[in-house]
């Protein structure tokens, strides 16, 4: 799969390179862009040799993911306008490619702001007893702008002022516990609700090592679920091991006896069956990210339910967030990152 990616960059970045020298005539820009797009396979290669320069691999890697962006538009524009040339030949394809390249300039900056700035978003659902609670998933502290977007976060969970904090799964990744551990503490730990702050572990969770993970999660305050369930009001939780982990137990294993309105996380929304069937009141997820960039959005769609809608099957309503960060290449395009607030509320 890496050599897959790899090849695939280079490709994008030669597709690129081509399209900036039609438009520049400038030899080594065009060589340039190329170089760039192994920023990515480079530095990941780095990192497996165990060579030690952490700062230069960040910011190498860094910069490869901003540029990932870059690559994978103008390359796609690239290839249209070169089709649209081949059957129209009478467009001036030097004023065409112009275009194209300044307004994958704009989308990527907007991408990148929206990306960084997650917003708050409210669901209602109608149950028999009330609850205010905050769903968070997919921050993936490390990214760039960590504590951006977690200043962010907390401000969002501040202003819906819940009744419970849930964060599913995704939370940390590698550079969040070696670079950003005493910033998680300090802006996590003053979370305040009534019913505590709990979560469950990710896919990248366990890629960073998940006791690492739990252990600075108990350590800013947070009650970590691993295929376990806690009762209290009107309503049990339950917070699942992510699916990575064969050994998980089966949801019904988990299931207390005397449960009541049963809502499930889980970090992947593979499992959303199984909490049907097994008449859970509400399954909440991740872990999808939306795609988080056009074309992918298209994929996910394709593997998963529907992410950002809520939806309900027989007796359950189930929800795939966005999550509040992102991974890799700094942006979202086709959706929004989001802090959820779903209100439970009594009816007759």
């Amino acid at each position: 799969m890496f050599t897959i990616f790899a090849v695939l960059q280079v490709l994008a970045g030669y597709i690129c390179a081509k399209g900036i020298f039609y438009i520049t005539k400038i030899n080594w820009l065009s060589v340039l862009i190329v170089l760039f797009s192994v920023t990515i396979p480079f530095s990941v290669f780095v990192m497996h040799k165990s060579i030690k320069c952490e700062w230069l691999l960040d910011l190498i890697c860094y910069t490869g993911y901003l540029y990932l962006g870059f690559i994978l538009y103008f390359s796609m524009f690239c290839i249209l306008a070169f089709i649209v040339y081949q059957l129209k030949h009478d467009i001036n394809l030097r004023n065409f490619l112009s275009i194209g390249l300044g307004s994958v300039i704009i989308i990527l900056f907007f991408g990148y702001l929206n990306a960084i700035n997650p917003q708050l978003k409210k669901l209602t659902i109608p149950s028999n007893s009330n609850l205010r609670m905050c769903f968070v998933s997919d921050i993936h502290v490390g990214s760039i702008n960590t504590i951006h977007i977690l200043n962010t976060v907390v401000k969002n969970i501040r202003k819906a002022n819940p009744d419970i904090v849930i964060l599913g799964g995704d939370i940390i990744d590698i550079k969040g516990i070696s670079t950003y551990k005493d910033d998680f503490i300090n802006i996590i730990s003053p979370i305040v609700s009534q019913y505590k702050t709990y979560a469950v572990i990710g896919n990248h969770e366990l890629y960073t090592g998940a006791q690492d993970c739990i252990n600075l999660m108990r350590k800013a305050g947070i009650t970590v679920l691993l295929d376990k369930s806690i009762t209290f009001n009107d309503f049990t939780i339950i917070g699942r091991l992510d699916k990575t982990i064969s050994n998980r137990k089966k949801l019904n294993e988990i299931i207390p006896a005397d449960k009541k309105n049963l809502i499930v996380i889980d970090h992947s929304p593979d499992s959303i069956d199984e909490s049907i069937r097994n008449q859970a009141f509400l399954h909440l997820s991740g872990h999808t990210h939306g795609g988080q960039m056009f074309p992918m959005n298209l994929v996910v769609r394709y593997m998963y339910k529907p992410t950002g809608t809520l939806d309900k099957i027989n007796n359950t309503y189930y929800y795939i967030t966005y999550g509040a960060g992102f991974w890799g290449p700094p942006y979202r395009i086709g959706n929004s990152p989001e802090v959820m607030l779903i209100e439970l509320t009594k009816t007759n």
